[in-house]
């Protein structure tokens, strides 16, 4: 089932979001629509995706930008929208919430979902678009459903579900972040705050080898990772399909 509405975003832009129970690809259809023309923050969500089925419920949600920003700046606006996503879900639970490396989000210590991004450039130097997505496995354990949203589901007039209720809060972080990219440090400070995996065992891959190693610093200007192995030699890293990252990192007991 579709539902389509439009929210006015904090940073006073319109959002046009298409929503869905069930989906088999927010960012295949996203990326049809930005083909076909449409207009910068048009979002696509889903509370079930195909890429994800065995992921079960969560929120799924893949949004259309048309940025004037450079290639090089693209993974810039991962790290954003990692910070976004983080903060946006805070509001909606009191267990711990982290980051991984690059763009991924842990809740008590267990992996539950992050951000990708896909762009098409149609020239060196600017994009055409941008599809940022968001993936978060929404269990009630972790993320029950507040009274509050609970009232706004039956009584407001577009009865929005809870995914598309937390979906809106995601949107409503990011896009002031999307809109004030030049002046990131503080985003990024968030996020070298939240990181979690510094002192964590992760492995390396190396000529389809893996070697052990453990995370040792994080670059919060580049997101570059520095990792140390076994005879204490360390190696700076900047791409993240060259670490088999843990899906669940022990936490202090303490909050």
């Amino acid at each position: 089932m579709k539902n389509l509405i439009s929210m006015r975003a904090v940073d006073d832009s319109i959002v046009k979001m298409e929503c869905y129970d069930r989906l088999d690809s927010t960012v295949g259809l996203a990326r049809e629509y930005a083909k076909a023309g449409y207009a910068d923050r048009y979002a696509v969500i889903s509370e079930y995706d195909g890429d994800h089925e065995s992921d079960g419920r969560g929120i799924y949600m893949s949004v259309i930008l048309r940025p004037s920003i450079f290639p090089s700046q693209a993974g810039l606006l991962s790290s954003l929208a990692t910070v976004a996503l983080l903060t946006a879900l805070e509001e909606h639970t009191t267990d711990r919430l982290g980051i991984g490396w690059v763009s991924n989000i842990y809740c008590e210590g267990k992996y539950i979902g992050g951000v990708s991004i896909e762009g098409k450039l149609d020239n060196f130097t600017s994009y055409e678009y941008i599809i940022v997505s968001f993936a978060v496995r929404l269990s009630e354990k972790n993320f029950p459903p507040r009274i509050a949203d609970l009232i706004k589901k039956v009584f407001e007039s577009d009865n929005d579900s809870v995914t598309t209720i937390i979906a809106k809060t995601v949107l409503n972080k990011f896009l002031p972040f999307y809109s004030t990219m030049k002046t990131s440090n503080k985003f990024m400070k968030i996020y070298k705050q939240r990181f979690l995996l510094l002192g964590v065992r992760a492995k390396y891959i190396e000529d389809g080898r893996k070697r052990a190693c453990r995370i040792v610093e994080l670059d919060p200007a580049s997101c570059e990772l520095t990792i140390e192995f076994s005879d204490r030699t360390r190696r700076r890293i900047s791409s993240p399909t060259s670490l088999i990252m843990p899906k669940s990192i022990k936490l202090p007991k303490n909050k």
